[in-house]
């Protein structure tokens, strides 16, 4: 295998995935391949690190893998395509700012947020999403999974109260993107949760494990996640709307 960290990545979470021991990386490849519709040996040596996959094969493997269109494509390390691209950054909320209202909802209190943000219409972005300068490491991996969702890095509150994440400050989480941060099988575990992937997938994909299984985990976590989802594309002003509908589902 080569050292394409996207072949690593993905050889992994092949191998994280197969249905028994005797099951092959190989054979859980030619499968992906055959529903993807896609020359086996194309994925082969896409897997295996010789070649750099294609904003198409991207897109197709995608489904089949369970895993979002635009983060596979930051998980290849690949530019998100402008109509998958999240509304990042917003100013001055951003999508943490909703989850911080989110849990502390009930389950109808949420669902009334989730059908506001529903009925939002999704707007063109007024132009390029920044990048940045992050080695290509696990900790950054996180961090730009997160930003996809239109979420700061400077969220630990939701880290925590979401997956488990450690108590630490909000320098503290973003110290990950640059490396000036140790990543913990904690922080891998809390963002999987946060990002609504299961923890085994995140560990298979950063390499840093294992899951935590004893983890204070957000008793909704899987709809606070789709909720991230589903507002990642708002604009600062119908985050603005969002917050505001927020405060007054939880007081009235």
């Amino acid at each position: 295998m080569g050292n394409s960290p996207f072949g690593v990545r993905l050889w992994r979470l092949l191998s994280h995935r197969r249905p028994t021991v005797n099951s092959s990386v190989e054979q859980m490849r030619a499968v992906l391949a055959y529903e993807m519709d896609v020359p086996g040996a194309e994925l082969a040596a896409v897997v295996k690190g010789s070649a750099a996959p294609s904003p198409n094969l991207v897109r197709k493997l995608a489904p089949a893998l369970g895993i979002h269109t635009a983060d596979l494509f930051v998980i290849a390390g690949l530019p998100v395509p402008d109509d998958l691209v999240s509304a990042w950054p917003t100013s001055p909320w951003d999508v943490g700012s909703i989850l911080q209202h989110a849990i502390r909802m009930n389950a109808d209190q949420r669902s009334q947020l989730e059908a506001l943000v529903r009925s939002l219409p999704v707007q063109p972005r007024p132009g390029p999403a920044p990048t940045d300068d992050y080695p290509d490491t696990p900790g950054a991996l996180l961090l730009r999974l997160l930003r996809n969702r239109n979420i700061r890095p400077y969220n630990a509150k939701v880290l925590m109260a979401v997956g488990g994440g450690p108590y630490v400050s909000d320098s503290t989480v973003a110290g990950l993107g640059p490396g000036r941060v140790v990543i913990t099988p904690q922080y891998v575990t809390a963002f999987a949760h946060l990002l609504g992937y299961q923890p085994g997938d995140v560990v298979a994909l950063t390499g840093v494990g294992p899951v935590v299984e004893d983890a204070q985990v957000h008793p909704a976590s899987v709809q606070i996640a789709a909720l991230a989802w589903r507002a990642r594309r708002l604009t600062s002003e119908q985050l603005k709307e969002v917050m505001e509908a927020a405060r007054t589902i939880r007081h009235a």
